[in-house]
């Protein structure tokens, strides 16, 4: 249980001191302050106790880190306010509501269908990486690392067997998120029912809702499966994460410590994505193993086929809302590319 709970923590909420050294007598040159919405329990959680460990070995006391777990430092909003403040002097593993309200181009990597599976999200969160650095750095802070929430799906109370049967299910529309939202209604959702996510278990049961949407292991652990038993396994977005920090405060870090810092956070970062990623699966196979239906192959195409053609015209309206133009045309130039050397290789 204790593996599930960074994600559906994240998941569930998406819908101090000046920037000087420390000088005081037993204090480190450096104190580090960041916050998350991570619980102080759990696998995730564990990373972060090594990184403070490293980091106070590598830097012989100069450096440490202080993290405030569990949303002690407020939502992501209040994370990033706190930031530009001075108060803390970064965030950790924070989700598109607290990237994107820092660097809205992030949102980018939230459009429906833009990945079809994580060697994808890999190429691209690899290769744009300097892009995006930059666009963070424009907005003040340094993208330390990525991280992420995963895929969503799409899971219904009833059988699906058309796109027909999708413009009229009732299905939940989470408030706070909306390219979310506009990503639903481009996709053929008729009747979307505004909730925070906590609400979504009565609505399900009471039958306000037909449907509702997440990753796999927060469909498990916040019991939505008992309700909704048939899933359209294709994934619809992507959610990423975050780990960034002031630029303000780390330019002022000698070089040496600011280069050991940025290193004992990223040589972790594939080990996050693995843990999540397994998460993700474990649920998978759990929901499987607990009756859950996937639609057929064959209709699933033939109603996310429609979703798509819906869907693709939002990659464009978006842009200069959230995104410039040149950022989605260098992610689709890039995905065009890697999707034809898959190919060839087969």
């Amino acid at each position: 249980m204790k593996r599930i709970v960074f994600v559906v923590t994240m998941f569930l909420l998406i819908a101090g001191g000046t920037a000087v050294a420390e000088d005081k007598k037993g204090e480190p040159e450096y104190l580090i302050k960041m916050a998350t919405l991570v619980p102080e329990v759990g696998d995730v959680s564990e990373h972060f106790f090594e990184m403070k460990k490293e980091l106070e070995e590598r830097t012989q006391g100069r450096m440490k880190l202080r993290v405030y777990f569990g949303g002690v430092m407020g939502d992501e909003p209040d994370i990033i306010k706190k930031i530009r403040l001075g108060q803390l002097h970064g965030g950790m593993m924070l989700t598109l509501l607290g990237l994107g309200h820092i660097c809205p181009a992030s949102k980018v990597l939230q459009l429906p269908f833009l990945f079809n599976n994580y060697g994808e999200v890999d190429h691209i969160l690899t290769t744009t990486r300097p892009t995006f650095a930059r666009l963070f750095e424009e907005k003040g802070v340094y993208l330390v690392t990525w991280s992420e929430i995963g895929f969503g799906y799409f899971v219904f109370k009833d059988p699906i067997d058309s796109f027909e049967d999708i413009k009229k299910i009732k299905m939940v529309s989470f408030t706070g998120d909306p390219v979310f939202a506009e990503s639903e209604k481009t996709a053929g959702f008729e009747n979307l029912i505004p909730l925070h996510i906590s609400e979504t278990l009565t609505g399900l049961q009471t039958g306000l809702l037909q449907g509702t949407f997440g990753p796999y292991v927060s469909i498990v652990a916040l019991q939505w499966f008992s309700y909704a038993k048939y899933a359209l396994n294709v994934p619809f977005s992507y959610s990423p994460g975050g780990t960034i920090v002031s630029k303000k405060y780390f330019d002022k870090i000698p070089p040496d410590l600011k280069e050991i810092f940025f290193d004992v956070l990223r040589k972790r970062e594939p080990m996050m994505m693995d843990l999540i990623r397994k998460m993700e699966k474990d649920s998978y196979d759990e929901l499987v193993q607990h009756g859950m239906v996937v639609i057929g192959k064959d209709k699933a195409a033939a109603i996310t086929g429609e979703m798509k053609k819906g869907t693709r015209p939002l990659y464009d309206k978006l842009v200069d809302e959230y995104y410039p133009a040149s950022l989605l045309k260098e992610i689709q130039n890039k995905l065009e590319k890697y999707r034809a050397q898959k190919e060839a290789k087969k």
